[in-house]
């Protein structure tokens, strides 16, 4: 439990050596599609850089997968993600965006694709290696970030904001492994319960988080859906089976930038499943600037994680079934 601790510690450190980096310049001028391609906590960054990035129009989507879309050519810019740098997936989708012409980046420790990326000649961020994806976010988001200030786009703004995002997260540290903390509060309520997450569409990929450390350190089950297409849907599947969905957890992630009528939404949906679910949270970002608010969120996440780990007396750091499941397609 301790070393997992650790490494969520571990953060501030990892964005503040992040900046050190040697980035390489890629010209995005000529740049009509950006790829993120990744799988697991690899392919979480690129989720993120699409909330800060998200206003610029230059088109961004994440590929959890072996195929890049039918679209991406050669004014496309691939970022493959893989810490270990042998994630097959993301193998696959560096191959295939070479093969098509595009322009390739990788991030990578190390393995497979730091090889690929050396012989074909192809830029490269190389970061520290040695820990599980999922505890290496500052290694692998930063750079992404600075990628787009290097080429061009010239975010000054959201790079400070960046640097000085170490010290609020390590004021954080004090308030989130004090004995009344909220993430301590929440791993309570979703103790022998199903957690459901709920947030706007813009926040999706903080939910995902949650909803990844969840499984991955706690060994639990969580679900994330997003507003307003929930609303549309999902709404009217509160009900049955009545004796499971008794045993949810429902948290609405808000932020101060949600749509207004999404804030609305939130409201009217808790109060007409209220009487379904086993009970009802609602989380609200915090801090000075869109960068804090959202670590705020995501280092909650990982806490909640951790302390849902101790619930359960599991081992947050092993993945037991990933490994398992790895080997059987190594054969």
């Amino acid at each position: 439990m301790s070393d997992m601790l650790e490494l969520i510690r571990k953060l501030p450190d990892e964005i503040e050596e992040a900046f050190k980096f040697d980035i390489p310049v890629i010209d995005l001028s000529s740049v009509h599609h950006v790829i993120f391609g990744g799988m697991g906590g690899s392919a979480i960054s690129g989720d993120l850089a699409r909330i800060f990035l998200g206003n610029f129009p230059l088109p961004m989507e994440t590929v959890r997968d072996y195929e890049l879309p039918a679209y991406v050519g050669k004014d496309s810019l691939v970022i493959v993600s893989s810490y270990s740098g042998n994630t097959e997936e993301s193998i696959s989708l560096y191959k295939e965006a070479l093969e098509r012409g595009s322009q390739v980046l990788s991030i990578t420790s190390d393995g497979e694709l730091a090889r690929l990326s050396e012989e074909n000649g192809t830029p490269i961020v190389k970061i520290p290696g040695g820990f599980p994806p999922r505890a290496a976010l500052g290694y692998l988001f930063v750079p992404i970030i600075r990628i787009f200030d290097e080429g061009g786009m010239k975010i000054p703004e959201l790079i400070g904001q960046l640097r000085k995002l170490p010290d609020y997260l390590r004021k954080l540290q004090g308030e989130f492994e004090s004995l009344d903390s909220l993430p301590l509060e929440l791993s309570e309520k979703f103790y022998l319960r199903f957690p459901v997450i709920y947030t706007s569409r813009r926040l999706r990929p903080v939910a995902m988080r949650w909803k990844t450390q969840i499984n991955e350190n706690a060994k639990a089950f969580a679900h994330i859906d997003e507003l307003p297409e929930l609303d549309h849907n999902e709404i009217t599947g509160m009900e049955y089976p009545r004796e499971r969905v008794e045993q949810l957890w429902v948290v609405f992630i808000e932020d101060a930038d949600d749509h207004p009528r999404t804030k609305l939404r939130m409201q009217y949906t808790a109060d007409i499943i209220r009487s379904s679910v086993m009970g009802i949270s609602f989380v609200a970002s915090k801090g000075d600037n869109l960068v804090e608010r959202v670590f705020y969120l995501l280092y909650l996440g990982d806490y909640i994680s951790l302390y849902l780990a101790k619930n359960y007396q599991v081992d947050p750091i092993a993945i037991p079934r990933i490994d398992e499941l790895k080997r059987r397609l190594a054969r």
